[in-house]
């Protein structure tokens, strides 16, 4: 009898614990997300299992490509190391942040490449993303602890990378942030802005407070870390800096890839769900816009006509043609000796239509031939006086009184065809997101002070200015001057700027004869 009740309890102590091991299983969490064409690359902190992975976008499933450790070969770890060298640094701290980067240096994985920073009152970058150990220490060696100021929010915000894939590997970035906490720097970032955009972006970074004892948490620094999912250490005098290292590493870290739907791409954001059937995870994902095909064609064994159908737009709504396929009988295109008159007089009408339709086309074309020299004599005459502006048009217009300019360029935003800027060229040009700048662009992926337009030689070049967001002339990335002509296209993150004309003061302005006329190449204008 106390065998069968002994089963009897645990019988039920079994059931009534079941619910709590799912309370209390490991949650695992996405890390960040990234998408490339195609290809979407989930990076977890913990582990989905391979067999029974599966995973749907707005309830359209997705195609699993691959999954593994971000220890594997197969993918790319870029770390980027911020190091706070204000003289608010504990001084008995110091040395043990040293080590510790020596260690992290030492011990990295041989699929990580890291990048270091050092921040007070500027920021520096001492190496680049790279995998080679020696280089990186040397790098570490030449930190010292001299900054007057410390920018911590707009040293974290102004060296978030562009997060892309790398040699079409699955390539997982974040952030190791050193630092005491101190932010007294009067201008610049602030961190209502940094939170905004973690907030929106999926980039984890890894705070470590340093302190001269202390192992509490500094609520700014620790913010940091919670809103952008990633983790929070302390350093002190007292740390064991290689079991530090050792804690940062995210070798154990997991990473899945996707192929999407070519439809779903479409700048919208989607729920993406993932489950190995034991494990589900969720996020929202703004998707970017490939190329998807303008229709849809759908094969079938009959020989099928498409109707379109226009549907009147209403002042509630308005709707894109519908477009209807009906399959056409073979019996039904069978001619018939019943019917020879009717079809002699079908191949007339069609025949007449056919004459109308050419006889159509050839007007349309001389209209529109009309209108594009219409609009070629409108465009220059629209270029030599430019303060005559057209309707619903924003341009911004250099001050007038720059008696000393020497060239007049005008550019243009392929975004947003409404905003041109014409300006005279004297001294330079700045093109970013601050206030001051000659052309403002409010978009996030453009430094504060991108690059500027200058008088080089015998004419005009572009300098980029970012030490963390390249600019590209035509597809080729700019460091120092390069020459600059009409129909040049400059890109800065996700913004483009096109180079409309060059005109030198008292020389008629230089026009490329299309858009597209320049497209690969640079031609000389002087």
């Amino acid at each position: 009898m106390k065998n069968r009740a002994g089963k009897i309890i645990l019988f039920f102590a079994v059931i009534l614990l079941m619910p709590l091991s799912t309370v209390f299983a490991s949650e695992i969490n996405i890390l960040q997300v990234n998408i490339s064409e195609q290809t979407m690359t989930v990076f977890t902190d913990d582990e989905l299992r391979a067999g029974g992975l599966s995973c749907s976008v707005s309830n359209q499933s997705a195609e699993i490509i691959s999954s593994g450790l971000l220890s594997d070969e197969n993918a790319l770890i870029r770390t980027t190391v911020l190091v706070d060298i204000s003289t608010s640094m504990p001084a008995n701290a110091r040395g043990v942040v040293i080590e510790m980067l020596n260690a992290m240096v030492a011990n990295k994985a041989g699929n990580e490449e890291f990048r270091l920073i050092v921040f007070g009152d500027e920021i520096t970058v001492l190496h680049e993303f790279s995998a080679d150990r020696f280089d990186l220490a040397n790098a570490v060696g030449r930190i010292n602890f001299n900054g007057r100021a410390s920018r911590i929010y707009e040293a974290v915000f102004e060296t978030i990378p562009s997060i892309a894939r790398v040699d079409s590997r699955p390539t997982f970035y974040r952030t190791v942030v050193i630092s005491d906490g101190v932010d007294n720097a009067a201008t610049g970032i602030t961190g209502a802005e940094l939170f905004h955009r973690l907030q929106s972006e999926r980039y984890p970074i890894d705070v470590i407070r340093v302190s001269s004892n202390a192992t509490g948490e500094d609520r700014e620094l620790a913010a940091i870390s919670r809103t952008s999912g990633g983790r929070y250490f302390s350093l002190n005098s007292g740390t064991n800096a290689v079991t530090l290292a050792d804690e940062l590493s995210i070798g154990g870290f997991y990473y899945i890839e996707a192929n999407i739907p070519v439809g779903l791409l479409d700048g919208v954001e989607r729920q993406v769900d993932m489950s190995d059937g034991t494990n589900n995870i969720s996020a929202y994902v703004r998707f970017p816009v490939f190329g998807a095909p303008d229709a849809e064609i759908v094969e079938t064994e009959e020989p099928q006509t498409i109707i379109e159908t226009e549907i009147p737009e209403t002042p509630e709504s308005s709707a894109a043609p519908v477009v209807t396929v009906l399959p056409i009988s073979e019996e039904a295109n069978a001619p018939s000796e019943n019917y020879t008159p009717v079809i002699l007089i079908g191949l007339a009408s069609a025949l007449l239509v056919l004459f109308m339709l050419i006889f159509g086309l050839t007007l349309i074309r001389r209209k529109r031939k009309t209108r594009i020299i219409e609009s070629e004599e409108s465009d220059i005459d629209e270029i030599i006086r430019p303060s005559e502006s057209i309707d619903m048009k924003t341009e911004y217009f250099a001050d007038e009184n720059l008696s000393d300019a020497k060239y007049t360029i005008k550019l243009s935003s392929p975004n947003d065809r409404s905003k041109t800027w014409t300006l005279d060229v004297s001294g330079e040009i700045l093109i970013g997101r601050a206030e001051h700048c000659n052309v403002k662009l409010e978009e996030r992926s453009v430094a504060r002070e991108q690059c500027k337009i200058l008088i080089q030689g015998a004419g005009l070049a572009v300098i980029n200015l970012s030490t963390t967001n390249k600019t590209t002339l035509n597809g080729t990335n700019v460091t120092a001057g390069s020459a600059l002509q009409s129909g040049d296209t400059l890109k800065f993150g996700r913004e483009s700027l096109r180079v409309d004309y060059i005109q030198a003061i008292g020389a008629p302005p230089s026009i490329p004869k299309s858009p597209y006329s320049n497209r690969g190449k640079t031609e000389p204008i002087f």
